[in-house]
């Protein structure tokens, strides 16, 4: 063996023969080796953390997945979660979204409307003036007599 490598730590599968000085992974040891106990029990592949140059095993873990996971979790920087998404249901919309979301629909609707009140005040501009000229005339003839 390599006097380099001495302390360093590396997971294999669990053997019958492995021991340590832990109660809490004595137990967890008999806990994996135990298939009936668990619901799928396929998922459950043993492997330990051991050092080299110790008889005795380290740590214990469901599988490799759960091994590295546990490991590294610190290393591996999670994706920020989005608190509006939920997984059922879709995005949530709070109060401000709503408001400003009903802002932008105006906005963009404000302008159709304008161009369409022009379009009306432009078309209905001339028979305005006229009845108003009339309305004038009809008033004018009635204050003289």
């Amino acid at each position: 063996m390599s006097k380099y490598r001495k302390g360093a730590v590396y997971l294999r599968k669990m053997k019958a023969g492995d021991k340590s000085n832990d109660f809490r992974t004595y137990m967890r040891m008999a806990m994996f080796s135990d298939k009936k106990a668990w619901k799928h029990p396929e998922k459950i592949k043993p492997v330990v953390l051991v050092q080299y140059g110790m008889k005795n095993i380290v740590s214990v873990f469901m599988n490799m997945d759960d091994a590295t996971g546990c490991l590294f979790s610190g290393a591996i920087e999670k994706r920020a979660r989005n608190s509006r998404h939920n997984p059922r249901r879709g995005m949530r919309y709070t109060k401000g979204d709503l408001k400003k979301a009903f802002r932008n629909w105006a906005f963009k609707h404000n302008a159709e409307r304008a161009a369409m009140k022009a379009l009306i005040t432009r078309s209905l501009s001339r028979p305005f003036l006229l009845l108003a000229f009339t309305f004038k005339r009809i008033n004018r003839q009635f204050r003289e007599h």
